[in-house]
């Protein structure tokens, strides 16, 4: 038998006790009844036999018979309803006990989603998305000037000045755009990084 009791050998425990509390006191009441009927029964008996002393004794027993009756009938009312209440209250405990697990459970799902990570990673992948498509806008643009706005030159130019500096502007949008990009990427690693040293 160990020293240390679990919480449960210990709640275990007191339950065996109130049932063997209980038992007890519902077998004295069946035995207090049997006394009280015989004690009637007898005096019943001495008073038809004319035996006065008798008689009186067995009144006082009939008396005391019925106030232990009483007493434990208190005691057994006291103890159900104790029995009761702390039936209650286990019920309330391990409700408690059932929602500290589920909001434990939450708090592990949410927990294990880094939600400022997952914003930074939506707003990179946003901004990504966005330059592609101005990129593309451009080279629409670009294609669409390209195959039906060009007005043509003589076979000596195949390459006019305005295709050069068409060529030059797309360029420095390009790098621009780069750039704006490189500067995303390192705004993003710098808050990952402090996002980690937080959880340290």
């Amino acid at each position: 038998m160990s020293l240390f009791k679990s919480k449960e050998e210990r709640r275990i425990e007191r339950n065996i006790q109130v049932r063997k509390a209980l038992t007890q006191i519902r077998r004295q009441l069946k035995a207090n009844e049997k006394y009280e009927l015989d004690y009637i029964e007898k005096a019943k008996r001495a008073r038809k036999l004319g035996w006065t002393n008798q008689y009186e004794f067995l009144k006082k027993a009939i008396k005391k018979t019925a106030t232990i009756k009483i007493r434990l009938e208190r005691q057994l009312l006291a103890l159900e309803s104790a029995t009761q209440l702390k039936d209650q209250a286990e019920g309330h405990y391990d409700f408690a006990k059932a929602m500290n697990a589920f909001s434990k459970s939450i708090a592990e799902v949410f927990g294990s989603t880094d939600m400022a990570k997952t914003q930074v990673n939506f707003e990179k992948a946003m901004s990504k998305a966005e330059s592609i498509e101005e990129r593309m806008d451009a080279f629409l643009e670009t294609t669409s000037e390209s195959m039906f706005g060009y007005e043509g030159s003589s076979e000596e130019e195949l390459v006019s000045d305005r295709d050069i500096e068409k060529m030059l502007e797309e360029e420095v949008a390009h790098e621009e755009r780069k750039g704006i990009d490189d500067q995303i990427d390192k705004d993003i690693a710098d808050i990952e990084e402090e996002l980690n040293k937080e959880r340290k």
